[in-house]
């Protein structure tokens, strides 16, 4: 077997004390949502106490956000269907094709009753100003959450989020697929970390990191293969079959901030009109955002894969 390179946890200080985080995502489609919740459940600086999921079938991406916890070791977390409909819906929601690698039959004892939006407010309301949401999909779940209890932004420590962007106004999918959702969580009040497209989109994995996963041993590293090998055969014919770290991306801004390179600035949501789901960042009056502007490229990849090909996980519930 071709010999991996040494990819050793290098850059993680164990003294810091771990951010506890919830991970809103949707999971099951695009590869880089697997691929950041794998990261996170790798990274010793994060505590990650629940995962909810959004847009489309939710209850799918549940049970596949419970298979992969589960190969992960991580049964302890639990795992809440969020909200199938945007609040503004502007497009079909997407599939998961991901789930195929499910059995029908299999039951996930960590997934929870509660709604996706009830387990952001449970959660939050136990870790009173600590809890990080870590948001990778439209913004549905959280914006309910704040509908519903109109307290729960003084209970959250931040957000830190992929969608929009930092440079030039963009219908972004994450936000152009709940616009109205964005407004309500940027204008809610909680500090808001911002990974934009125009930044994502430049940090694309490799062919060479790809055949890392698919030739480590363990467990985990095959399930990812096999998950973005599923990605491969579905996704668009022009689309590249190279996955861009999007989500990814929001993980590293948490947990190793000085790869990125951060801008406070204004970012608008248009929810209405021919610009309906466009972010307008600088221009217009809006919401306060901390927003990434740049990204040092090599390096966050290579963070990146030390962690997903890491041999054990050091993580405490």
């Amino acid at each position: 077997m071709r010999q991996l390179p040494s990819y050793a946890a290098s850059g993680i200080s164990q003294s810091r004390p771990k951010q506890i985080v919830l991970i809103d995502t949707d999971i099951g489609d695009d590869i880089d949502d697997a691929l950041a919740l794998a990261l996170a459940l790798h990274s010793p600086e994060l505590d990650v106490r629940a995962v909810t999921t959004v847009f489309g079938n939710t209850h799918q991406r549940a049970r596949l956000a419970a298979h992969l916890l589960t190969v992960f070791g991580r049964e302890d977390i639990p795992v809440a269907a969020g909200v199938q409909i945007p609040i503004q819906p502007r497009q079909r929601p997407s599939g998961v094709p991901q789930a195929a690698i499910l059995d029908d039959h299999a039951e996930f004892p960590t997934l929870s009753t509660l709604s996706g939006p009830e387990l952001i407010i449970q959660t939050a309301q136990a870790h009173q100003g600590q809890l990080t949401l870590l948001c990778l999909g439209p913004l549905t779940n959280v914006a309910k959450a704040l509908n519903s209890e109109p307290n729960l932004f003084m209970v959250i420590r931040s957000i830190v989020m992929m969608g929009g962007t930092s440079s030039w106004p963009w219908a972004e999918w994450n936000i152009r697929s709940d616009a109205r959702a964005a407004q309500i969580v940027l204008g809610a009040g909680i500090p808001v970390t911002m990974l934009g497209c125009n930044v994502t989109l430049r940090c694309q994995l490799q062919a060479k990191h790809i055949e890392y996963l698919r030739t480590n041993s363990s467990a985990q590293a095959r399930l990812l293969s096999q998950l973005l090998a599923i990605w491969q055969r579905h996704r668009r014919r022009w689309q590249s079959g190279l996955p861009y770290l999007h989500d990814p991306l929001v993980v590293a801004a948490l947990c190793a901030p000085d790869l990125l390179k951060f801008e406070e600035m204004t970012a608008r949501v248009l929810a209405h009109g021919p610009f309906k789901g466009f972010m307008v960042a600088r221009l217009l009056d809006g919401p306060l955002v901390h927003a990434a502007i740049d990204v040092q490229v090599e390096e966050v990849r290579e963070w990146i894969m030390q962690r997903l090909l890491a041999s054990s996980i050091t993580q405490s519930s």
